[in-house]
């Protein structure tokens, strides 16, 4: 008895998940792109810690960049600038910034982690934690959160 595959089937993935992914590989392009204009601002001793939060926001992006290919979709492309939400002067300028970021990223995976079925909301919920913690090490707490302090 010869087996024959059996046919694939494909299923259109929901538009809102789409749009979501596409808001977080935006997200992140913005992070990568910020957290190498911020590291000029960065002394030293706190350089590497630094470059790893960069290089986490690029392999992130990476991630989310594949699965919209793996959906057939083409991920948006970073830009060659983005607009400060305020002017970096200083290293405090410099911390202030990478909260931001990370507080908007939260923001972000939170929204695709609502629309996610429950069995694939770790990854989400894990990247959304990670954030968090990195806003520890920059001494600020994350805002996007339920239940955090504003």
């Amino acid at each position: 008895m010869t087996q024959t595959p059996s046919p694939s089937v494909s299923i259109a993935p929901n538009q809102e998940i789409i749009e979501k992914l596409n808001l977080i590989v935006e997200g992140e392009n913005a992070a990568v792109w910020a957290f190498g204009y911020l590291l000029s601002f960065i002394p030293e001793e706190n350089k590497d810690y630094a470059t790893s939060v960069f290089n986490i926001h690029r392999d992130q992006r990476d991630i989310f960049r594949l699965k919209l290919r793996n959906l057939n979709q083409e991920p948006p492309r970073p830009k060659e600038n983005y607009q400060l939400p305020f002017e970096v002067k200083d290293i405090v300028t410099a911390y202030e910034l990478a909260v931001f970021i990370e507080n908007r990223l939260i923001g972000i995976y939170l929204q695709l982690f609502k629309l996610r079925q429950p069995e694939n909301r770790k990854e989400i919920l894990d990247f959304a934690l990670k954030s968090s913690i990195r806003l520890l090490e920059f001494k600020d707490r994350p805002r996007a959160l339920p239940g955090s302090i504003n």
